[in-house]
């Protein structure tokens, strides 16, 4: 997960392979997910490959994030609190938006991301 997520860096920005490497670890670690690291895809849960898609996203020059429908990936809707508040830590002022469907509005409420109906 590691070498995925700073091959952003490496690839757009040129950025070392190590330099990069550390600012993904720093990213996992800012949500207690810095054992994952090292892991494969399949090794994952549908949660982290979420959060690693989300940094990956996050470590892009690109200001503007859209997220479709994350329960189709997430499955686990007990955890959404804890997965918006973990957007809030990880994000360095990029605008979040998230499009999902009208049913589940009621687990972003209180969300600091922009949610579309």
């Amino acid at each position: 997960m590691l070498e995925n997520i700073a091959l952003i860096k490496e690839v757009h920005e040129l950025m070392p392979i190590s330099k990069a490497e550390a600012l993904a670890q720093e990213y996992l670690a800012k949500i207690a997910l810095e054992d994952i690291g090292l892991l494969r895809l399949v090794q994952c849960t549908p949660t982290d490959i979420f959060y690693v898609m989300l940094i990956r996203a996050l470590m892009s020059k690109e200001m503007n994030i859209i997220i479709l429908t994350p329960f189709y990936l997430i499955h686990d809707l007990k955890s959404i609190q804890t997965i918006l508040e973990n957007m809030q830590l990880l994000n360095n002022n990029k605008e979040i938006t998230i499009f999902d469907i009208i049913t589940n509005e009621i687990h972003y409420e209180g969300c600091l991301c922009n949610t579309v109906k």
